[in-house]
């Protein structure tokens, strides 16, 4: 199976940058501004720039969370339900290599909008100065993340998606979305929790043989879920590591689809280009309608 290329045309091609809204009472990593300013579009997560403001003006409710972690250690955890009369699916939210910042928070907030329960763990938590996590560590996180073996990262998304089961308002099913450093944590927690109902992958690289580049595709005859895979055209890095995947997903008669979105750059739902834009806005109700299929 060979990625689903969906065309975009860049206006604007900018170099990728990481300007990152903040976390909960911390200043983002310093980065430079793009030339292109995305316009508001309340149909997916907010542009950087429209960050507060969609967290300020959000009319659904969000909530900070300690789940219980093995250790009996906190896991803190920001919140957001549907306004729906039934029960919902749950989606965690696994932030970028920056660990939790507002910009994932409104992304959950947006899960939420589209009719999810929506789950972002601050998978940081513990990890930072005096027991605190994303907002404590600041730009260290992106240093502090590397040390976080895979097996603690499943084990805390396990007590996230065994939180989102006894919620009353779960109808028990479970799905992650991920970007960056969260998109491959979405493939490789796949690959780790056969109970998991679907994932979607946002210009996540796949897990690597060690000491190489060369993706490792030995975990993926245990995958049980269904996978949509978002990649950036100008993201080759990450994106060439698409074809593999696709490839022996089919050789296992495993669900995999990915879609390449030309001129758009890694980390493209930020929307820093009209590329970037055009990306997000074409990806993400394909996301919605995924979770709907698979999160009844």
């Amino acid at each position: 199976m060979k990625p689903v290329i969906v065309l975009a045309v860049a206006l604007v091609v900018t170099a990728p940058v990481f300007a990152q809204t903040r976390g909960a009472g911390q200043p983002a990593p310093a980065a430079p501004q793009a030339a292109y300013t995305a316009p508001k579009n309340s149909q997916i997560p907010p542009a950087d720039p429209y960050v507060d403001d969609a967290l300020k003006s959000s009319p659904r409710h969000g909530e900070w969370v300690d789940i219980k972690m093995a250790s009996g250690a906190p896991l803190k955890s920001w919140v957001v339900y549907p306004s729906r009369s039934d029960k919902a699916g749950v989606v965690i939210v696994i932030h970028e290599i920056f660990g939790l910042t507002d910009w994932v928070r409104a992304v959950a907030d947006q899960v939420a909008k589209d009719g999810f329960i929506a789950i972002a763990p601050d998978l940081l938590s513990g990890m930072g100065p005096n027991g605190g996590g994303s907002q404590e560590l600041g730009q260290q996180a992106t240093q502090v993340i590397r040390t976080l073996t895979s097996d603690e990262r499943t084990a805390r998304l396990n007590v996230v998606m065994a939180y989102g089961k006894t919620m009353p308002s779960s109808n028990g099913t479970t799905g992650v979305v991920g970007f960056c450093w969260g998109g491959g944590s979405s493939l490789s927690y796949a690959i780790a929790q056969p109970a998991l109902s679907a994932a979607v992958m946002y210009y996540g690289s796949a897990p690597t043989v060690p000491g190489t580049q060369t993706p490792d595709l030995s975990g993926l005859p245990g995958i049980k879920a269904p996978i949509l895979a978002m990649y950036g055209g100008n993201d080759t890095r990450v994106t060439s590591t698409a074809e593999p995947i696709a490839a022996e997903m089919k050789n296992l008669g495993k669900s995999f689809e990915p879609h390449v979105y030309d001129g758009a750059a890694h980390g493209f739902m930020h929307q820093r280009s009209e590329a970037d834009s055009k990306g997000a806005e074409q990806s993400w109700p394909l996301v919605v309608a995924f979770f709907r299929d698979h999160l009844k």
